[in-house]
């Protein structure tokens, strides 16, 4: 885990959200909420208050389910800090 994931999971659990998987290739960050209910609007002004709203570009929240598991909301964005 790398200090822009590790400061993201912060600021989620912080907020009384469980964070799943984490991930960030290059400059393309990726993190699994464990609530399908999930604010995007929320979430949105969580990464910008944490991570500096210029450095963060084109996020996108999205929910998901693979293999059957539980819902799952997806954070995703490129960073250029």
């Amino acid at each position: 885990m790398n200090d822009v994931t590790a400061a993201l999971r912060e600021a989620f659990t912080e907020a009384g959200y469980d964070v799943g998987e984490t991930s960030r290739n290059r400059d393309t960050v990726r993190l699994t909420v464990l609530d399908p209910e999930a604010s995007a609007d929320v979430l949105r002004d969580i990464t910008h208050r944490t991570l500096g709203a210029d450095d963060v570009l084109g996020v996108d929240i999205t929910t998901e389910s693979a293999d059957n598991q539980d819902v799952t909301t997806v954070v995703s964005f490129r960073y250029r800090g």
